[in-house]
């Protein structure tokens, strides 16, 4: 699976259920300096480690480089393209064996049947999975996006329809972003929340729906700050809004996603929600930030703000009504095998991951404008 952007290159490969998954990314200039402490976070925060929300299925996800880091120090530096991988420990695929011909409701399993004529096991190069190696890549850039002041910080913002903050709500995160006390407390958490007085609330729906053989989804909402007015993006077809929508529909539970008010705005008049400007300490604000830090597609110097809808897990313990693809008869699915009754709070990090990578584009088409790295 290859991206799409103007200078990186990222090539994700391996399938949920095969012996190794990993990513090569290119386009990063060869000799930067990084600690891969990002990658680390991420996939730390990625990781299941059995909580009530998450897989039983527990992998390491352990980081091995293949190419194009090289130890130095404490550091490693890029040279060339490079390749992490992660060996896949803990996988089941006779798990799916009664879904080999029969797809699971609101799967890629019957797209994928169609497109190439098999249903792999798990999900194959469809399956959540495939959003660690995306963890790898995007803490890469996250880094590097570091290096130049630009944070990028995400966190559960809703689940099951109860709320746990949000920009919309918080006038000093709309204007300003999200601080660096509650960044780093929010980057330690598994479950990072704005209000943490709703985290019981929101797990006990978790736990009842686990409890039915369900599932729910919820909002995530990701805040970056740092980044000047007219630096990246531009109209039409070059719009950042574009660029990191592309991105963020990577991650495979994202069904939706808006910036700023979003859908809101629908239903107010110009007057209410349109951004008025004023100067404070000396630079062009916005009064409020209902355009999301973008206008025309450009950055506008506020912080860029977007949530990000992320749907059910749709594997369920439930009976579910499907077909057999080869004899073309009505079935019965229970799905087997092990997985989240809230995909939410391991999204979080593939979110940053994804708008990382998105903004790291942009700005390696300034790299001889921009001082990108602390070595360069």
């Amino acid at each position: 699976m290859r991206s799409n952007f103007e200078k990186l290159k990222i090539e994700i490969y391996g399938e949920s259920h095969a012996p190794e998954i990993g990513v090569r990314l290119g386009g990063v200039l060869d000799g930067c300096e990084l600690s891969l402490r990002c990658v680390d976070n991420l996939l730390e925060r990625r990781k299941s480690r059995g909580e009530l929300w998450a897989t039983p299925r527990k992998e390491e996800d352990a980081p091995q480089i293949v190419s194009g880091l090289r130890k130095c120090g404490s550091t490693y530096v890029t040279d060339g393209e490079i390749e992490v991988k992660i060996v896949n420990g803990n996988f089941r695929p006779d798990d799916y064996r009664n879904a080999v011909t029969v797809p699971r409701p609101s799967h890629a399993d019957y797209a994928a049947y169609a497109k190439d004529g098999r249903i792999s096991s798990g999900g194959g190069r469809f399956s959540g999975r495939m959003t660690a190696p995306l963890c790898i890549a995007g803490g890469i850039a996250q880094e590097l996006l570091e290096s130049a002041g630009i944070r990028v910080c995400a966190y559960i913002s809703e689940i099951a329809g109860v709320k746990g903050g949000s920009y919309k709500d918080d006038d000093k995160l709309a204007l300003s972003g999200i601080d660096g006390e509650c960044e780093k407390r929010l980057k330690a958490s598994v479950f990072p929340l704005l209000d943490e007085s709703v985290k019981q609330e929101m797990q006990d729906k978790i736990r009842l729906a686990a409890a039915d053989g369900d599932s729910v989804g919820g909002v995530i909402e990701c805040a970056v700050t740092g980044i000047e007015a007219g630096l990246i993006g531009d109209a039409l077809f070059e719009g950042l809004e574009s660029k990191i929508a592309y991105s963020l529909f990577a991650v495979p539970a994202v069904k939706g996603v808006e910036f700023g008010g979003g859908f809101g705005l629908c239903d107010m008049r110009g007057s209410a929600a349109n951004d008025g400007y004023t100067v404070k300490d000396g630079r062009i604000v916005t009064l409020s930030n209902r355009s999301g830090g973008i206008n025309g597609g450009i950055s506008n110097g506020m912080p860029l703000l977007m949530r990000v809808a992320i749907k059910p897990t749709p594997s369920i313990a439930s009976a579910q009504r499907s077909v057999d693809l080869v004899t073309m008869t009505g079935q019965e699915l229970k799905i087997k095998g092990r997985h989240d009754a809230c995909i939410v709070p391991r999204a979080v990090p593939c979110v940053e991951a994804a708008v990382s990578l998105a903004l790291l584009d942009e700005l390696l088409k300034l790299r001889e404008g921009i001082q990108l790295y602390n070595n360069k």
